[in-house]
């Protein structure tokens, strides 16, 4: 086993004008990506702003609170250590985050936890404080369809694999697993790995472990800290009822500020899209970017003429309903994309935030909505990308000498009618066209005699016409067919590598679930993979089985 960087340029945008340092993005941000000694600028940004005004949550509190969330966890000591660190003034955070998808949800939620922990241990050693791993699992995500299946290969073919469950729009957190369909499910996805080595352990962990846990969240939950037991990867779940009791300072601090913030958030989305970027996210001006549980189900507020009113509801709230609703059920709030990374800010001294290309585009707007709070946006390292290369692809590919940047970086269709083309020298479309060009012209003065005549007949000619056409196109077709079926071998073996590569036209990390990996290398792999030496850089990796 081992890791290679690959240079693949990312399609022009802000990711990538983000990852090559583009002079007019250090505007969105308070800390300029890759500049000498941000982070250390940040830690003693943080180590300042232990004695301000907004203090955050006690951090004896916030340990309590993470010592109990880790107690029940399989394997909870690496966490518990790292855990304790945070009773340290000095210790400061690496974060990153995710929804609770099903078996984790694809392999990019464990790419970033892997970046969260690397990059933890790298500033460790580099500042000499102590930073902490942290993964945030945003568990108040209402949107199951996200959350509620993994593609498995069936038939050649990857196909969405969904869990039958009832979509209630509540938390991830609070929506309790169906037993009975989970196990279903779970046959499901055991049926299509192939067998190896690791199978049966495999599958007998993972029903195990589903037996042991009531919600989606906590079923996430335990399946990563078994992935990162031996790392000290901390768990927040961000819809712990004991953690809102926690937060309720601070969501009083949003409802108060909500005209500002609102302002801000809306600043902050023109001067991106002023920088010539699509706006990452529709946020309309009356959004209030928090939640509220209402009969079981998470609503979004609005906040309108100094009232906060229940999209799709007819309920509103005046300011002081709401902070009143606030101090005696603060669970029932949560919050969204914009104000998430300030609560985060607000619980935990951040070091570094760890986006995908996704979540580095909205960040880019919330400059103003951190500075409203008087606080510096944190640095943002962008997540490890990563395509795992099996080892039979890894010889066909030798074999062939392809290169992967040509494979990873070009349409996958395109790339096989090329191939196609280049193992054969007969010209068909060449002729095909010729065949075409010459018929339209033998035909056009019977097209034109017909129209002279009678309209009936002129119609007549026409569709003979497309009929020639229709004929010629199913030849060359046949002509294609039969190019296909003589090197069936050969295009099998390339569709073979597409499929692994670049699944469904997609980046592998986007389809392929951790599970299907695991089910190759084994926990010992696994364990192999979190060793390898991986710079946490903006190159991407491969990584050969």
């Amino acid at each position: 086993m081992e890791t290679k960087e690959i240079h693949l340029n990312p399609p022009a945008g802000f990711y990538r004008d983000y990852l090559n340092q583009r002079t007019e993005l250090s505007e969105l941000f308070d800390y300029t990506y890759e500049s000498t000694d941000w982070l250390k600028k940040r830690a003693d940004e943080l180590a300042k702003r232990t004695n301000s005004e907004i203090s955050g949550i006690n951090r004896e509190d916030l340990v309590t609170h993470l010592l109990k969330t880790h107690s029940d966890l399989e394997y909870p000591d690496a966490a518990i250590e790292n855990i304790k660190k945070l009773q340290k003034e000095e210790a400061v955070v690496i974060v990153g985050g995710q929804q609770a998808g099903l078996l984790t949800g694809p392999l990019f939620t464990l790419y970033k936890a892997l970046t969260v922990v690397l990059s933890a241990k790298q500033q460790e050693k580099e500042l000499k404080i102590p930073v902490v791993p942290v993964f945030w699992i945003a568990g108040e995500d209402h949107d199951f369809e996200e959350i509620r299946f993994v593609f498995k290969e069936k038939d050649g073919k990857w196909r969405k694999h969904p869990i039958v469950d009832e979509d209630v729009q509540c938390s991830a957190s609070e929506k309790a697993l169906p037993k009975e369909e989970l196990f279903k499910w779970l046959e499901g996805v055991f049926e299509s790995l192939p067998e190896t080595d690791y199978t049966c352990e495999l599958i007998e962990w993972i029903q195990q472990t589903a037996t042991t846990c009531h919600t989606y969240t906590d079923f996430f939950m335990k399946l990563m800290n078994h992935f990162f037991k031996e790392e000290g990867l901390v768990f927040v779940d961000a819809h712990h009822p004991d953690l809102r009791r926690l937060e309720t300072g601070f969501f009083k601090e949003l409802i108060e500020k909500m005209d500002s913030l609102q302002k801000n958030q809306q600043v902050g989305l023109s001067e991106f899209v002023e920088k010539g970027y699509q706006a990452p996210i529709m946020t309309d001006e009356e959004n209030a970017h928090l939640f509220l549980s209402v009969d079981q189900k998470r609503v979004r507020l609005d906040y309108e003429n100094g009232y906060f009113i229940c999209r799709n509801d007819d309920q509103s709230f005046s300011k002081e309903e709401l902070l009143s609703i606030l101090e005696a059920e603060p669970e029932r709030f949560s919050n969204n994309v914009v104000t998430r990374p300030l609560m985060q800010e607000w619980v935990l001294p951040v070091l570094a935030f760890i986006p995908g290309p996704g979540e580095l585009a909205y960040w880019g707007t919330l400059k103003p909505v951190f500075n409203l709070f008087d606080w510096k946006m944190p640095p943002l390292i962008p997540r490890i990308q990563m395509t795992i290369v099996p080892r039979a692809v890894q010889k066909w590919v030798e074999r062939v000498d392809y290169s992967y940047e040509t494979l990873l970086g070009e349409e996958s269709e395109q790339l096989k009618q090329e191939w196609i083309k280049a193992q054969h020298s007969f010209p068909i479309e060449k002729v095909v066209e010729e065949v075409k060009e010459n018929v339209q012209n033998v035909h056009a003065p019977l097209r034109e005699l017909a129209r002279d005549m009678d309209p009936t007949l002129h119609a007549m000619s026409e569709k003979n016409a497309t009929f020639l056409m229709d004929q010629i196109q199913f030849l060359e077709s046949r002509l294609h067919r039969h190019i296909e079926e003589t090197h069936k071998h050969a295009i099998g073996q390339f569709e073979e590598a597409i499929f692994w590569l670049k699944p469904l036209g997609s980046p592998q990390e986007r389809i392929i679930h951790p599970i299907i990996l695991l089910n190759i290398v084994g926990q010992s792999g696994l364990k192999q993979i979190l060793n390898q030496p991986i710079a946490v850089n903006g190159e991407h990796k491969l990584l050969f089985l």
